[in-house]
Order: C-alpha cells, then structure tokens, then sequence
C-alpha cells in the first residue's frame, strides 16, 4: 500500500464503520461467512464493486467549504528563510522535501495581497492543468507563499482549521524563487507541517483533498 492511499482506505473503513448497520440486512449465515473468512468475503466485495456500472462524469465539480478571513499584515516582505527554514518560527515543521527547499530556499515576496483564499474540496481525482482551470485559471488559483504561512501559524501546532490536518493534501499554487508556478503541497505529518513542491502536472491529486484559490 503506498503512502497516498493509506488515508484514502483508512476513510473507507470509517464510512463502513459508521453504515455498519446496513450489513443487517445480511442473512446470519452470511455473517458468519465473513467472520470466519474475512479476505474471502473482501475479495467477494472487490469483485462486486468492480463490476458496478459506472456513471460517466461529465466535469468535475468543487465544494467551497469557507473562505478564510485575512489577518493584519505586516508591512514588511515575506521571507521563506525567516519563516519555512527557520525552526525558531513558531510552526512546528518536519523536514520540507527537497525539491521545495530548492525552488523556494531564499524566496522574498515584497507585497502580499490581503484578501481571502477559499478552500475547494477535490470531488474526485484531478491533475494540476484540470484544477486551475476549474478554479478559474491561474489568476484566481496563483497565491503567494506568505498566504500559505499565515494559514499555517493558526494551526501552528496541527490544530483544525482550515488547513487539513488528517494526511489528505492542501494545494497551493505558488510561484518559487525563479518565478515558475509550483504545486505546494501542505500536510500534517503527525510530528509537523511538512511543505513538498511539484511541477505542474507532476501528480495526479486524489479526491478528498482540497485546493485553494484566491476569492477577493
């Protein structure tokens, strides 16, 4: 099982935990067979929901869940150093990977914009190129990395926010040092935030994420 789908089954057994009534519905001898034979009746269930029909999707569709209100800025330029390297930051962090180090190590942003970023819910897979259209293109879904750290001193210390803090990823899309849009990946990783880049396009995101963009 790679690392991107433990969370994704971890909340399939959550839903069939909270439905579990619904296997009453299950003669007693049926129940007895997965008790006794558990890969058996699982194998049975894969086999079954293979063969579902499915319905073609049309596009792809986004949940705005609540737009995040701005807090005082100040006026003075964003600092990645100062604030994403920087252990005394007041964030707890785990180590970045590499390829945000490189493209944003010494990134400065001399304004960043006030307004509000609006997190979407992905409602099913979707690649970078999908994702910002749909949000309406790069203007509405480019933030600056500034925006990205304010979120992250609210839940400094990996408290509920807006932020997921349950493994499923939280898009941003950010230009780095040299000026190119990254894919910005944030993530709780148990022990801290964890900040990872990616070319656009470079990974395929999974629904249940969510991505932002900016709503003022």
């Amino acid at each position: 099982m790679t690392e991107q789908q433990v969370p994704q089954v971890s909340k399939m057994m959550g839903e069939l935990i909270a439905h579990q009534t619904s296997f009453n519905a299950l003669p007693k001898s049926d129940r007895q067979f997965v008790i006794q034979q558990p890969k058996d009746a699982i194998k049975l269930m894969i086999a079954a929901l293979r063969k579902r029909p499915k319905k073609p999707v049309s596009e792809r569709t986004y949940r705005v869940l609540r737009p995040v209100a701005p807090e005082p800025v100040e006026s003075r330029p964003f600092r990645a150093d100062d604030t994403f390297f920087n252990k005394k930051s007041g964030v707890k962090m785990v180590d970045h990977g590499d390829q945000f180090k490189a493209w944003f190590s010494g990134l400065v942003e001399e304004d960043v914009p006030e307004g509000m970023l609006a997190p979407f819910t992905l409602t099913q897979s979707a690649n970078d190129t999908e994702i910002i259209t749909d949000l309406g293109g790069e203007a509405a879904a480019e933030v600056t990395l500034g925006e990205v750290w304010r979120l992250m001193k609210r839940q400094a210390n990996g408290e509920g926010s807006a932020l997921l803090n349950n493994g499923w990823a939280n898009i941003f899309y950010v230009r780095d040092v040299n000026g190119v849009l990254r894919a910005v990946d944030v993530g709780w990783d148990g022990g801290g935030w964890r900040a990872r880049a990616l070319a656009l396009d470079g990974y395929g995101w999974d629904g249940g994420g969510q991505a932002f963009s900016r709503n003022s």
